[in-house]
């Protein structure tokens, strides 16, 4: 019946990828409904190749709806592939794929930018200007010249922030569980260290590590304790790896100069959506959140610049080129 069915990702990944797939000859279709509900995914019906984004999640219960649809692979446009049950898929027979890496470069630059957002208090006077208040009291900014910087996971996205932070601070300490002691070597003020070193010595925290049973809640209540008083903290990697209640208490405690999450938990309802009307009366920790002035929520929009969306597209019909037969199979892409 088709090859591709798009969940729609209300970006313009739909729309590029859509495009590409039917440029290469093959049946497109893409969802009208943007949740993953049961009929949603009986839409795919007759389709080879599921394509799902980070936004949207398939449930164990719902393989065996894959099942009767005859769908044969599921096409992560993501590094992450914690939102399709992995087991199961293998258990029916269904493949996945997904884009091991696009643009690390787009992440590294975003967490970068929010670091300077909050350290210049630039998201603060953008709101009081708008309302001709250009009081500054309380805009005393960080300077960061003679500040650590501290880069938590180096994969190609914390490599790349160490790097284009290195310039801006004085010291960038590193924290990875396979240190590239080869790849250190190339920024003159960078090195590594245990992660308690990184957590008490950093003015700047950037958090770049994957979401595994180890990493869940890693920055918690103990992380923040061990912390530099006014430090600024980033998470572009998982919202998983941010335990929200603690960081709640650290902030009332005013422990921390300022937060940027693009990813937190209990997002996927959220990122994507305009929720505006509802706003976060379901989400109690969220709704207190956002209520701190040096809080800034984005909306899993870190890698979402040009360079990434035609990364992830050229991969992702790689991916089912290869599983098709009409091109070479990245054994390394594929997660079953």
């Amino acid at each position: 019946m088709g090859d591709l069915y798009i969940l729609n990702t209300r970006c313009q990944l739909t729309d590029k990828i859509r495009e590409t797939f039917e440029k290469a000859g093959f049946k497109v279709k893409v969802s009208t409904d943007c949740g993953v509900s049961d009929e949603n995914l009986k839409g795919a019906k007759g389709f080879t190749a599921i394509c799902i984004f980070v936004n949207k999640c398939i449930k164990p219960e719902q393989v065996e709806i894959l099942k009767e649809n005859g769908n044969k692979l599921i096409l992560h446009c993501s590094a992450g592939f914690d939102n399709s049950p992995t087991e199961e898929l293998k258990a029916a027979g269904i493949s996945a794929a997904r884009v091991p890496s696009y643009s690390p470069g787009s992440i590294a630059e975003y967490a970068v930018t929010q670091i300077m957002a909050l350290a210049k208090n630039t998201h603060m006077s953008y709101v009081m200007t708008k309302k001709a208040d250009f009081e500054i009291t309380n805009m005393q900014c960080l300077l960061l010249e003679n500040k650590t910087c501290g880069v938590i996971g180096t994969g190609l996205i914390g490599k790349k922030c160490a790097m284009k932070i290195s310039g801006l601070v004085e010291k960038v300490l590193c924290f990875d569980v396979y240190p590239d002691n080869e790849w250190i070597k190339t920024i003159p003020n960078a090195s590594y260290a245990d992660m308690d070193t990184v957590l008490r010595n950093s003015d700047f925290i950037s958090i770049h590590v994957p979401l595994l049973p180890q990493t869940h809640h890693l920055i918690n209540e103990e992380a923040f304790a061990k912390m530099k008083n006014d430090v600024v903290l980033v998470n572009t990697s998982r919202g998983e790896i941010v335990h929200i209640p603690s960081l709640i208490k650290a902030l009332e405690a005013k422990k921390l100069w300022g937060v940027a999450l693009d990813v937190f938990e209990g997002e996927k309802k959220y990122i994507f959506h305009d929720k505006s009307k509802a706003g976060f009366r379901d989400d109690p920790d969220l709704a207190r959140l956002a209520q701190f002035e040096h809080v800034i929520l984005s909306s899993h929009i870190a890698f979402y610049t040009d360079q990434a969306v035609d990364q992830i597209t050229a991969k992702t019909i790689e991916n089912y080129m290869g599983f098709v037969g009409k091109g070479t199979k990245d054994e390394k892409a594929f997660i079953c």
